[in-house]
C-alpha cells in the first residue's frame, strides 16, 4: 500500500530580536485540513532534520499506520556551522535573542498561520545535540509553551544540571529524552573530544526523581544522525502515540 505523503513547504518569518529573516519548512500531514487543531512539533535543525533525520518521510509512515497523531511539523532553519553556534551554544552570542525569538515571535506566529492547541501540550520541540540543550531549555523556561520535548544526545552543561537540581515539581512535560552508549567519546567537528554520556545520565536521574511524563534510553553507538533517525520511531510515538 502506497503510503500518503504529507506537504513540506518553504516559509520564512522576520525576527526583530535576532535582526534577520529565518528559513523554515513546514510539513503537513496528509490528510491536512483548516477545520482541524493539530500539534505542532518544532525542530532545531530543521534542514538537517528534514534530510538526515527523514523526520516528514518517518512521520508520514507512523501516521498512515495509524501510530502517531497528526502533526504539523516545523523545521528552524540555520545559516550554517558558525551561525548555528551563535544561536544554540548558551556562550553564543545570539542565544539569548535566538531562546526569544523561538518563544516569543515564531510560537506566536504558529498560532496564528494554523488551527493549533493552544496549550502547553500542543507545543513540541525536537533537538540533537546543541539543538537538543536548546529545546530542553526552552521546556524548562516555558513549560506552558512547550508542553513536549524530543532530545536526542543533548548538550548538557552543568549549567543545566543546576537548573533541573533545582527544579521541584515540573508535572507539566512529556519528555523523551536518548543518548548513544559510546558518546562519553564523542570528538566534535573542532576536534574536541567530550563526554556526553555521562552528564546525560546525570540528568535522567534528577528528572526520574520529578512527576513526569518521562522515557529514557541508551541506544547502541555514538553521536550520528544514523542513530538519531532511527531513534526517531519511539520517539514521535511517545509524543504522539495514537492510543
Amino acid at each position: 500500500m502506497a503510503i500518503l505523503k504529507g506537504s513540506i513547504t518553504d516559509d520564512k518569518i522576520y525576527s526583530n530580536y535576532l535582526d534577520e529573516e529565518i528559513d523554515l519548512l513546514i510539513y503537513l500531514p496528509s490528510r491536512f485540513t483548516p477545520l482541524v487543531k493539530y500539534p505542532i512539533l518544532i525542530a532545531q535543525d530543521g534542514r538537517d532534520y528534514f534530510q538526515l533525520g527523514k523526520l516528514a518521510k518517518t512521520a508520514d509512515r507512523l501516521m498512515e499506520e495509524d501510530q502517531m497523531q497528526s502533526c504539523i511539523i516545523v523545521g528552524v532553519n540555520h545559516k550554517g556551522i558558525t551561525d548555528r553556534k551563535a544561536k544554540y551554544d548558551p556562550a553564543g552570542e545570539k542565544h539569548e535573542n535566538y531562546i526569544r525569538f523561538m518563544a516569543f515571535e515564531l510560537t506566536p506566529y504558529l498560532n496564528e498561520k494554523f488551527n493549533t492547541l493552544q496549550l502547553g501540550a500542543g507545543m513540541g520541540l525536537i533537538g540533537d545535540s546543541l539543538g537538543g540543550y536548546v529545546a530542553f531549555k526552552l521546556s524548562l523556561l516555558y513549560p506552558n509553551t512547550f508542553g513536549k520535548v524530543i532530545l536526542q544526545s543533548p548538550y548538557v552543561p552543568e549549567s543545566l544540571i543546576e537548573t533541573v537540581e533545582a527544579i521541584e515539581q515540573m508535572q507539566t512535560l512529556t519528555i523523551y529524552h536518548s543518548i548513544g552508549d559510546e558518546e562519553d567519546q564523542f570528538t566534535n567537528p573542532e576536534g574536541i573530544t567530550r563526554d556526553f554520556l555521562t552528564p546525560n545520565r546525570k540528568i535522567k536521574n534528577l528528572l526520574d526523581q520529578l512527576a513526569l511524563d518521562y522515557e529514557y534510553t541508551e541506544f547502541q553507538g555514538n553521536h550520528l544522525w544514523v542513530n538519531w533517525q532511527k531513534d526517531l520511531v519511539p520517539a514521535l510515538m511517545f509524543l504522539y502515540n495514537n492510543h
